[in-house]
């Protein structure tokens, strides 16, 4: 293919459609060009140390006054400036960035897309920089327009070595540039910073960050973190953790919640990069299980986004990640020695989250095993109470399972652990494989059957005849009948399902959904038939009448009751056949007893 005319072209640039699109997508809030401009003058004072490693950096902002004919907000700094040449090549080039020459500029500089001044145009029809290089004796003025124009000017005046950003504020964006709304938003990113910020409104003028934070300070007693971290987050932590990682150079402080949280919450932290704010979401750099803390973290090395409010997902970020999570288990594993009241706690409020890390930490969980607590049909109890009381551990994998099988279980003096819970299943079958010598099985209603004592070989002749008639009132419903003893004896029967018979029922679903792949289901379905258990209880008074009834309808009408009862109690779905099954034999022994009552 030839090109038309042997020339090329270059591409042109609506600059108004690129200021829409960073407003609505790329920067999340008109805010923004604070903490751009902020970024830009802290780069700026870095890169002018490396020459004066003495340099005190020092940014001054005035805030226009209230009326047409007020002052332009103005945002000064003494870093290193900018050239003529490098006026034309770094502003006036959109993504151009006078950071991203090499690594060790990644590693100081905090931006470097070349984007964030535009964001100024979100809130500003005009850009006006004034601004003299270290390297140069000359100031330069550069102007720039919404509309896509620039112009230069070289300035009469002497200046000092630095830029000022002047900008006159957009009617509809006046109230951001207002001292109450732009204060707290420069100290929101800014408040870390190690470079002075003064803030001039009319004729007063204020140093908005005059103490470092306490929680870069290595000294900083716990109950100041503590206090930081209440008046930060409104809440009174159980507990401040001192974080430091090799990789992203992280250093901060992790705070434990004193409160239960969900796996899915998310949590509001303070994540800085090179001391300035980058976001309040935790950015990947807190392992999956670690939904119970909150920290104030600063990375010197990790990588920001172009829109500079997420670190980006490279393999350092995994790192520290990982760093993060070992010493998180670090301090768990500790406190238990240092502080047993502070470990009690974060047991019994976090215990979920504690058992998630031990499902993948054979060592973690070994260490804490004895003090996790677990819901049984005992109530909650230790591990340690449990293993020492009960020599034989039952659990139910299934809440439904649990649930119906924990009132039985009970009266029959076993204890069962309910591990429907995410991670728990798991756990219990990894504490079975590390102490093989404990009689861990899993429980469920059918197995529960197996505990129960059988009738004798005399009940079995005796009742022969009777339970025949019983298996022919409940064949309709794929139940097998069974007679035995077993408490509470108040309770007359219960039916079980098998895992079998729950495939059965998922596969005529599926067939009554008209499902493509019901066909090839169909073979299963044929071994998956009368795994389901009624089973009536010798105990009971109600059942050893039954077995004495001679009239055939009284019997089936009873029989079916209990059936149906038995559903019920075991939480079980009764359909619409079952209900009209119940409703008739109730009818019936209704009819029954009116007869009987008519006779006498």
């Amino acid at each position: 293919m030839e090109t038309v005319n042997n020339e090329y072209y270059s591409f042109q640039v609506n600059l108004q459609g690129m200021i829409s699109l960073l407003s609505e997508h790329l920067y999340s809030n008109p805010g923004t060009f604070i903490r751009e401009l902020l970024q830009n003058a802290v780069d700026a004072i870095a890169a002018f140390r490396q020459l004066d490693e003495h340099l005190i950096g020092d940014i001054r902002i005035t805030l226009p006054d209230a009326g047409p004919a007020g002052n332009p907000f103005v945002f000064q700094d003494n870093g290193i400036g900018l050239k003529e040449n490098e006026i034309h090549e770094f502003l006036s080039v959109i993504g151009e960035s006078s950071k991203r020459k090499s690594a060790e500029d990644a590693r100081t500089f905090i931006g470097r897309f070349g984007i964030g001044l535009l964001s100024c145009f979100v809130v500003s029809d005009e850009i006006c920089i004034e601004t003299r290089s270290a390297f140069d004796a000359t100031g330069f003025r550069w102007t720039a327009f919404n509309d896509g124009r620039y112009r230069i000017e070289t300035l009469q005046e002497t200046m000092p070595v630095g830029t000022k950003v002047c900008l006159t504020p957009k009617k509809s964006h006046a109230h951001l540039f207002r001292p109450e709304n732009f204060i707290p938003q420069i100290k929101f990113y800014g408040d870390a910073l190690p470079e002075k910020i003064t803030i001039r409104t009319g004729k007063e003028e204020k140093v908005l960050n005059e103490q470092p934070p306490v929680w870069l300070h290595p000294d900083t007693s716990k109950e100041a973190l503590l206090q930081m971290g209440k008046e930060l987050f409104q809440t009174s932590f159980i507990d401040a953790v001192r974080l430091r990682t090799e990789a992203g150079e992280c250093e901060g402080v992790l705070y434990i919640l004193p409160y239960k949280t969900q796996f899915s919450a998310r949590q509001h932290h303070r994540i800085y990069l090179k001391r300035m704010l980058l976001s309040e979401a935790d950015n990947g750099l807190l392992p999956s299980w670690a939904f119970f803390v909150k920290m104030v973290v600063n990375s010197n090395t990790l990588s920001a986004t172009a829109s500079r409010e997420f670190f980006m997902q490279n393999d350092l970020l995994r790192a520290a990640r990982k760093e993060i999570g070992k010493a998180l288990k670090s301090y768990l594993k500790n406190i238990r020695n240092i502080d047993f009241e502070i470990y009690q706690k974060i047991i019994q409020i976090h215990f979920l989250h504690l058992k998630a890390i031990a499902a993948e930490d054979t060592e973690f969980l070994s260490l804490i095993l004895d003090d996790l607590p677990f819901e049984t049909n005992k109530g909650f109890r230790t591990f340690k109470d449990i293993r020492e009381h009960f020599p034989v551990i039952y659990y139910c994998a299934d809440y439904e399972e649990f649930r119906q099988v924990q009132r039985i279980a009970e009266y029959q003096g076993a204890l069962v652990v309910n591990v429907a819970y995410t991670f728990e299943e798991d756990l219990i079958k990894k504490i079975k494989g590390m102490q093989p010598e404990l009689n861990i099985r899993e429980m469920s209603s059918s197995k529960l059957l197996e505990t129960f004592t059988d009738i004798s070989e005399d009940e079995k002749k005796a009742y022969r005849a009777v339970l025949k008639k019983l298996e022919q009132y409940t064949k309709p419903f794929n139940c097998v009948m069974q007679l035995k003893y077993f408490a509470p004896a108040d309770t007359p029967a219960i039916f079980t399902r098998g895992d079998e018979d729950f495939t059965s029922a998922t596969i005529k679903k599926i067939k009554a959904n008209d499902n493509p792949f019901a066909g090839a289901l169909g073979s299963i379905q044929q071994r998956a038939e009368a795994v389901n258990t009624f089973c009536l209880n010798m105990n009971n008074g109600l059942v050893k009448n039954l077995l004495t009834i001679d009239d055939d309808y009284m019997l089936q009408a009873i029989t079916e009751v209990l059936y149906v009862q038995a559903l019920l109690m075991g939480k079980y779905p009764v359909s619409e056949k079952q209900l009209l099954l119940f409703n008739n034999a109730l009818h019936s022994l209704l009819v029954m007893g009116m007869k009987n009552f008519i006779q006498i």
